[in-house]
């Protein structure tokens, strides 16, 4: 069995051990409803409501809004209601690389029930989201969301797979034992190199891509590796950059990916107080 076979292996074998439900999300660049999933366009807001500012009063911007109702499997998600997530556009995109869990330039809001007497003219009297400069705003069409239910296995990119991976190897290769994936990149003269075999089957590994569950995707690290923050263990969005001006242009710095992540008990109990966000790119 040469390297590849016998990281395939491995892989194919965690993946069924770690399989978690996941919803991909298609965007599609069109005009969205009030209420619709969605990246950009118009926040639903309650009557009464006020649309999240910053602690300097600047109004954020929604990024994304989920329909729950759409959430049909997932457990432990919230099966009615609207979950939003908004930002700063500034030019971080409203994340506090020192804090990623301080809801000020960025919120998640849950709605638990909709009103649908709420109308979009009106909301639109009081949104005027603070923009730093056109050019920081990683999107700026709107894109209704389609949603395909999938399982997924654990991503090359989660802090927690070198663990599981090398554990599994050791189990199948007791005679060829790593201590870590990276082990593997030997670059024996005559096999295929690890550099090769790891943009082969990378698709299959990384986790990039539009998401609500599963495992995330990084263009960098996984930041609940380091400060206590593995306690956010549940991803609860993912929204990846798309070089298509055509189809939708979303762009996270240098094709960077944006990441939400949420505490399974505190998902449960629909407390979105304590969220963690992060983005980074190339």
């Amino acid at each position: 069995m040469n390297k590849k076979e016998a990281i395939l292996k491995v892989y194919n074998c965690i993946k069924k051990e770690t399989a978690k439900k996941a919803i991909s999300i298609e965007l599609k660049k069109q005009k969205t409803q009030l209420i619709d999933s969605k990246v950009g366009g118009t926040p639903y807001l309650p009557v009464g409501a006020e649309i999240p500012v910053d602690d300097d009063g600047r109004q954020l911007t929604l990024l994304a809004q989920i329909n729950c109702e759409e959430l049909v499997g997932m457990e432990d998600y919230p099966q009615k209601g609207l979950l939003q997530f908004f930002i700063l556009m500034d030019d971080c995109y409203g994340l506090d690389f020192d804090n990623q869990n301080k809801q000020n330039t960025f919120r998640v809001v849950y709605h638990d029930s909709i009103d649908d007497n709420v109308k979009e003219e009106d909301i639109l009297k009081i949104y005027n989201p603070y923009i730093e400069d056109e050019d920081y705003m990683p999107f700026e069409d709107e894109f209704k969301m389609v949603f395909t239910t999938y399982e997924e296995g654990i991503t090359s990119e989660d802090f927690n797979f070198d663990e599981i991976f090398v554990k599994k190897y050791n189990e199948l290769f007791p005679n060829n034992q790593i201590q870590a994936f990276w082990d593997l990149d030997d670059d024996n003269e005559g096999e295929e190199s690890f550099d090769d075999i790891l943009e082969e089957i990378n698709d299959e590994i990384s986790g990039c891509g539009n998401k609500i569950g599963g495992y995330p995707y990084f263009a960098q690290s996984d930041p609940r590796e380091y400060d206590g923050l593995d306690v956010y263990d549940t991803l609860l969005l993912q929204i990846d950059s798309m070089d298509d001006y055509e189809n939708g242009y979303i762009m996270w710095g240098d094709c960077g990916v944006c990441n939400f992540f949420i505490n399974k008990d505190k998902l449960k109990n629909l407390d979105f107080s304590d969220v963690l966000y992060n983005w980074d790119c190339y």
